[in-house]
């Protein structure tokens, strides 16, 4: 399946926060859209690294949506986080 039109920047942030907390694989989950498609990413407990930086484990589970404009929020924004 190819999705089209994902922001890379907030993707590869999500990516990059994953990898820096331990996560050595993430499900990728996605709905096609006319205008932008959009994915969820997240981490299983069993795909974290035994030995990661910080100890603490964490999931993320995004929904990566923009408005056609492309202007996040400071809502949108936290939303992600």
């Amino acid at each position: 399946m190819t999705f089209k039109k994902i922001p890379l920047k907030v993707f590869l942030n999500i990516l990059q926060n994953a990898w820096e907390n331990g996560a050595d694989y993430v499900d990728i989950v996605g709905v096609p859209d006319e205008v932008q498609d959009n994915i969820a990413v997240t981490v299983r407990e069993e795909y974290i690294n035994a030995n990661p930086e910080d100890e603490d484990e964490f999931e993320i589970d995004v929904d990566l949506e923009y408005p056609e404009d492309k202007n996040l929020s400071d809502e949108d924004l936290n939303q992600l986080i």
